[in-house]
């Protein structure tokens, strides 16, 4: 066999095989060996020397383990097969190396028997090691020569005869070793590739093997998923030789092929004369079978003859009507109940096809048009019509203004159009009104509904008798309604101006608040420099002391334009909420920082109450802490010196917060809490009258609370002081899981 190129997978397959061939005990082998050669060469080699070649060995065979382990775990390795064959080689020149250096080193050694045998026990190992990795033929040739050349050259350059000698021996030892090497290379090749041949033609065999079997499966289901059963009957007896699922469950039977000897099931002879005789049974020719349970079902068939496993027979297509004609046989009964249900019918009924021929009525509409019950089936409604007015009095000795053409006119169109519109009709015969409704039914036909209204006429006279006793009490209240009218829109459009006037205000109290806040910056920007005098002394006091005014007062209406501000975007619905869980802790230590300069001046005590810990409040931060300043503000400004004022958080029981803030100050009579709730709302108290304050407060902090969802609670009395509580209401997802 002539060697083929190496290709990417061929080193993949031998890098796998040296790595498989050369096994751990192999290693260990070595090894041990170096230490036997290390101990024969005691007294002939120094400690040292022995002491390294031992420990060579150890690390190249330790090099050679972990490469091997190395290359097992890669997933990688075919993809680099030529870089994992360059390092294996390494690995064994190493080893070759060494085994040249120790020979060489022995070749030098006087001719004792102890380094003859260790001499010999390296040249077995050279042998074992170059033998083991011929799969992979330039490692072999590589340690042949790194390990016998060097010892080789020094017996050939020895001058006494014997070396000499041992040199040829060791070419000749070298060839030997390449030349077996060699061999089992190719040995290793051709079985590799008589493997991977093998294993290809496995391969194949398998898939033609599968590809049998799946397209006699495809077949099998493709008879098995006929909708219809299919059998195969054996001309002879008429035993099934083979019936697919749908026969199978229609016979009652095992489905596959039968066996000649004991048959699953056989035709009867009429039915397998049907079939194969000479006259075979027509495609809609309906036949009852009997099933294997002994069940009889309708079916017709059609048959095809074939050869089955060399035995005449046909191939049988068999559709079961026995639902249909269970079908037909309720059709029918329903049919006799629904001529007997038409028959004791007050009102008379007819259904027309969808050609407008009467296909079926019952005896009162028969009775109604005057034409006998025999004879009005199957007439077209056209002929109806003109039957329904033949005999009938003529208009004026009935006393009735009716006109015949105009009716059966308005007639044909509702019948035509069929949306069940009323058409009425006076019977001049029997005195009596007649109202005839149409309606399409699925069927593409019309059913009629002629029903006697005769009491209902007679009630809408009666009806309209009523109406017109009634009809002076009706101008009454028209003229009393037309009053009350009159004073409903003169309500609505106070109410409309009041909201329009509400609207207005709020809209002018945000421009406005904007307008001011450009310049009242500017007058705090440049009073605060000249307080400050930042641009040098003024020279004066007096314009000192007037600069830190015109600061403290800018601030005070920048505050209250804010507070405006505020409170007109929230009537506005222009106030954006942004709720989180804030931590009460901060929340209440930065409302103790702003206030505590207040609480000092005014000498009043401020102070939280403890929360649990951990304690938070959902609401919006920046509002709540507004919130907060303004009421713990009000509760400072409006206590005496050495009062106290305080604040606390309490769980509600539906799961949100109660933020209570409490003072000893002057307190608020019940008519003064509705007034302070108003905005701008003062309240007549010596006290109150001493502090500077716009009224905003209260109501701005009744609105962002009502915003957050919650609700504002004042408990007051005059001289008591005040505790007004804040009902937050639960976060989102605590109130879906109660709900």
């Amino acid at each position: 066999m002539r060697w083929q190129p190496d290709s990417l997978s061929g080193i993949a397959r031998r890098n796998e095989l040296l790595v498989r061939v050369r096994r751990p005990y192999d290693m260990a082998a070595q090894a041990i060996v170096a230490v036997f050669v290390a101990f024969l060469l005691d007294g002939y080699l120094d400690l040292a020397w022995r002491i390294a070649y031992v420990a060579g060995t150890l690390l190249v065979v330790g090099l050679q383990y972990f490469n091997h382990r190395a290359f097992l775990v890669s997933r990688e390795r075919r993809q680099f097969a030529m870089a994992w064959r360059w390092r294996l080689i390494s690995g064994y020149a190493l080893n070759g190396a060494l085994f040249g250096v120790m020979a060489a080193m022995i070749t030098i050694l006087p001719r004792d028997p102890a380094p003859l045998l260790a001499l010999m026990c390296i040249a077995g190992m050279i042998a074992s090691v170059s033998l083991t990795v011929a799969v992979q033929f330039t490692a072999s040739a590589v340690v042949v020569l790194l390990a016998i050349v060097p010892t080789m050259i020094l017996l050939l350059l020895h001058p006494e005869p014997t070396s000499q000698l041992l040199g040829g021996a060791a070419v000749v030892v070298i060839l030997l070793l390449l030349s077996f090497a060699f061999r089992l290379n190719r040995y290793y090749r051709r079985s590799s590739e008589l493997v991977e041949r093998l294993r290809g033609m496995l391969q194949d065999r398998t898939r033609v093997s599968e590809d049998a079997e799946a397209a006699q499966a495809r077949l099998r289901s493709i008879l098995d998923a006929a909708p219809f059963p299919i059998v195969v009957s054996r001309r002879s007896d008429g035993a099934f030789l083979y019936s697919n699922r749908q026969a199978a469950e229609l016979f009652g039977i095992g489905d596959g092929g039968a066996d000649a000897a004991t048959p699953r099931y056989v035709l009867d002879p009429a039915h397998r004369e049907r079939i194969f005789g000479a006259t075979p049974a027509r495609p809609d020719e309906e036949l009852q079978i009997a099933t294997a349970q002994g069940r009889a079902i309708w079916a017709t068939v059609a048959a095809v003859p074939m050869k089955y496993a060399e035995q005449d027979a046909a191939l049988v297509v068999v559709n079961d009507i026995t639902d249909r004609k269970a079908s037909e046989e309720k059709l029918r009964a329903a049919e006799q109940h629904l001529s007997d249900a038409l028959a004791v019918a007050p009102d008379g009924v007819a259904l027309f096809d969808p050609d407008a021929r009467l296909v079926i009525c019952n005896q009162a509409y028969a009775d109604i048009i005057g034409v006998p019950l025999s004879r009005i089936v199957g007439m077209m409604h056209d002929e109806i019509c003109q039957a329904s007015v033949r005999n009938r009095p003529e208009p004026a000795a009935a006393g009735v203004r009716t006109d015949y053409s105009e009716w059966i006119a308005t007639r044909k169109r509702t019948f035509a159009n069929a949306r069940g519109e009323p058409h009425i009709f006076y019977d001049t015969r029997d005195r009596r009104w007649l109202q005839i409704r149409d309606f399409r039914i699925t069927s593409g036909g019309t059913a009629s509904l002629i029903t006697d209204i005769t009491q209902l006429k007679r009630s809408e006279r009666e009806l309209r008798e009523a109406n017109e006793s009634l009809a002076s009490q009706a101008e009454m209240l028209a003229a009393r309604t037309e009053t009350l009218e009159a004073a409903r829109q003169t309500a609505l459009k106070a109410h409309q101006d009041a909201e329009f006037a509400n609207r207005a205000k709020s809209q002018f109290l945000a421009h406005m608040s904007h307008e001011l806040r450009t310049p009242l910056n500017a007058i705090i920007g440049f009073s605060e420099i000249m307080s400050l005098q930042l641009l040098g002394a003024s020279g004066v006091p007096q314009y000192d002391r007037y600069a830190q005014d015109i600061l403290a007062a800018g601030r005070h209406l920048l505050a209250v334009i804010d507070d405006i501000l505020d409170l007109s975007k929230v009537e506005a619905g222009k106030m954006k909420l942004v709720a989180e869980h804030i931590p009460w802790a901060k929340l209440a230590q930065d409302c103790l920082t702003l206030l505590r300069p207040l609480a000092a001046d005014r000498m009043v005590i401020l102070q939280a109450a403890p929360a649990p810990d951990g304690a938070t409040l959902y609401a919006d931060e920046r509002l709540a802490k507004q919130i907060l300043v303004n009421l713990l503000s009000n509760a400072v400004k409006y206590t005496p010196s050495g009062g106290r004022a305080e604040f606390r958080l309490l769980p509600a029981e539906n799961g949100g917060a109660v933020v209570e803030v409490s003072d000893t100050g002057v307190g608020m009579a019940p008519d003064d809490v509705q007034k302070a709730l108003e905005p701008f709302g003062r309240i007549d108290s010596a006290l109150v009258s001493q502090m500077r304050g716009t009224g905003l407060g209260l109501p701005l902090v009744k609105a962002l609370t009502e915003l957050h969802g919650g609700q504002l609670e004042i408990l007051s009395e005059p001289g008591q002081g005040t505790t007004v509580r804040l009902h937050f209401p639960p976060p989102p997802s605590l109130a879906a899981s109660a709900s």
